[in-house]
C-alpha cells in the first residue's frame, strides 16, 4: 500500500513539474479572434435614443510583451437614426412642441452601413499565461486611430447614389474596454465595449450649423458611435522545449546517415582507400 501511494506521489509530482516546465516553455506571440455584438450612434438625428443594430467582425493582434499588444481591428456596422423613436418633443412628430412653429417637428432619419478598420494599442492589466489557473482573466483597454469606410445609405427613406455619398470615409478614435478569460488550451472568451470619437458632424448627413438654419438647434457636436460584443479568441503560441530540440537532432542524424549511405552507394570501394 505504501509503495503505491508513493508511486502516486511521486507521479503527481513529476506531472506537476512537466506541466510547469510546459507553460515555461511556451510563449504567446499574438491572437487571433472572432466577435458579434450590436452598434449604435450618438448625433442630431434621434438624440435621446439609440438605435442598435447587429455588428460583427473579428481582429488580428500581435504581442510586444505579456502585457502590451498591437491589434489590427475590422467591424461591420450599421448605423441607424429616427427622430420619430425620440421621446424629444422637437423631433418627433407623433409628440408635436407647443409653438406656433410646427415645422420644427422634424421626423428625419438616416442609415448609413460600411467597414470600421482601426489600428490601436492594447495594454493588459493583469499577467495572461494559457492554462494556469492563477493568469487565465485580465481586463484590458485599448486606443488607436481608424477609418469607417461607407458602402450604402439612406437619408429619410431615400437611397443615397454612389457618387453623392457624403463623408464617404470617415476618421475615428476607438477606445476599447474589455476582458478576457482563458478557457481551455489556447482558447479565450472575451468581451468588449468600444466608442468610437470622429473628426466628422456629417455621419446622420446632418451638421449643427444645418440644424440652426432649417430645424431645431443642435448642439450634439462632432458624431460618434460605439459597439458592444463577444467573441472567441484564439492564442498563436510558440512552444520551445526538449521535444523540438531531439526532433530536429534526429532529422539531423537520419539526414546525415542517408546522405552517407548515398555517397557510398556512389563512390564504391574508393571508400576503403579514404584516410580515417
Amino acid at each position: 500500500m505504501r509503495t503505491r501511494l508513493l508511486l502516486l506521489f511521486f507521479s503527481l509530482i513529476f506531472t506537476f513539474t512537466a506541466s510547469a516546465q510546459y507553460l515555461q516553455l511556451m510563449e504567446n506571440r499574438g491572437e487571433i479572434g472572432v466577435f458579434q455584438g450590436m452598434a449604435s450612434y450618438r448625433g442630431d438625428i434621434s438624440p435621446d435614443y439609440y438605435k442598435l443594430n447587429p455588428s460583427y467582425g473579428g481582429f488580428y493582434k500581435k504581442l510586444i510583451n505579456d502585457y502590451i499588444g498591437i491589434r489590427l481591428n475590422y467591424e461591420k456596422i450599421t448605423l441607424q437614426g429616427f427622430d420619430n423613436l425620440s421621446p424629444n418633443l422637437y423631433v418627433n412628430p407623433r409628440n408635436p412642441p407647443v409653438t406656433s412653429h410646427p415645422t420644427l417637428s422634424r421626423n428625419l432619419s438616416f442609415e448609413r452601413a460600411g467597414h470600421d478598420i482601426s489600428f490601436m494599442l492594447e495594454l493588459y492589466f493583469l499577467k495572461f499565461i494559457d492554462g494556469n489557473n492563477h493568469y487565465r482573466f485580465s481586463p484590458y483597454l485599448s486606443f488607436g486611430a481608424g477609418s469607417f469606410q461607407t458602402t450604402s445609405a439612406k437619408l429619410n427613406n431615400a437611397t443615397i447614389k454612389s457618387q453623392l455619398l457624403d463623408s464617404a470615409i470617415t476618421i475615428s478614435y476607438p477606445m476599447n474596454l474589455g476582458f478576457k478569460y482563458n478557457v481551455i488550451g489556447p482558447f479565450n472568451i472575451f468581451g468588449e465595449a468600444t466608442y468610437r470619437f470622429t473628426n466628422s458632424d456629417r455621419i446622420d448627413y446632418f451638421s449643427d450649423n444645418e440644424m440652426k438654419n432649417s430645424f431645431q438647434s443642435s448642439t450634439s457636436g462632432k458624431d460618434q458611435y460605439f459597439s458592444f460584443k463577444m467573441g472567441l479568441s484564439y492564442n498563436l503560441l510558440k512552444i520551445y522545449g526538449p521535444d523540438k530540440q531531439l526532433n530536429e537532432k534526429k532529422k539531423k542524424r537520419f539526414g546525415a546517415e542517408k546522405t552517407d549511405e548515398k555517397t557510398t552507394s556512389k563512390k564504391g570501394l574508393l571508400n576503403l582507400f579514404k584516410r580515417k
